[in-house]
């Protein structure tokens, strides 16, 4: 038993390290996924929420980056539930937080098989987002947390260019 345990322990190691030394926040609606405090930062320092999605921030008490990222997080979702009028029970996603683009595309390529050169993406079957940092804006979170959204909101997944299209619309609309 404990030599399968090991197994298990060193192929985790191996083809996901970033998960092992990860830590880990929770808010209302998401759990934040992150390997060092830097990366956190500069999550935060990236995230730039425009003048009405500030004010939901100002009003909560924060003391920490993590406090201020997990407050961000939390605004945009439910900004983005508002504009897809779409108000999901039991609404909640991981979001990984990987350093680069190349990061991103590693650990899409292990899930998939694929090459691709994603800046972020939505893995349904995980309910994950996996974003770099390096890269991150507003837009490309919003983009992805419609994806979450959409899919906690019907029960039967709709089609790919549907669920597309309303990932766009959040992307398009979240600074409004």
């Amino acid at each position: 038993m404990s030599r399968i345990l090991f197994c298990i322990a060193l192929c985790s190691f191996l083809f996901f390290p970033h998960l092992l030394m990860a830590k880990e926040a929770k808010s209302r609606y998401a759990s934040l996924q992150y390997s060092s405090q830097k990366l956190l930062t500069d999550f935060n320092a990236e995230i730039e929420l425009g003048r009405n999605l500030k004010a939901f921030v100002r009003k909560t008490n924060i003391v920490t980056v993590e406090d201020e990222v997990l407050v961000k997080i939390d605004t945009i979702i439910e900004k983005a539930e508002t504009i897809l009028e779409m108000f999901p029970d039991q609404l909640h996603m991981r979001i990984v937080l990987l350093e680069n683009s190349a990061d991103v595309a590693r650990v899409f390529k292990e899930k998939y098989g694929k090459n691709v050169n994603y800046l972020a993406f939505y893995s349904l079957s995980e309910d994950t987002i996996y974003i770099s940092v390096d890269d991150v804006k507003l837009a490309i979170l919003a983009h992805e947390i419609g994806h979450a959204i959409v899919d906690h909101y019907f029960k039967v997944r709709p089609p790919y260019n549907v669920h597309e299209l309303m990932a766009q619309f959040v992307e398009k609309r979240i600074s409004d």
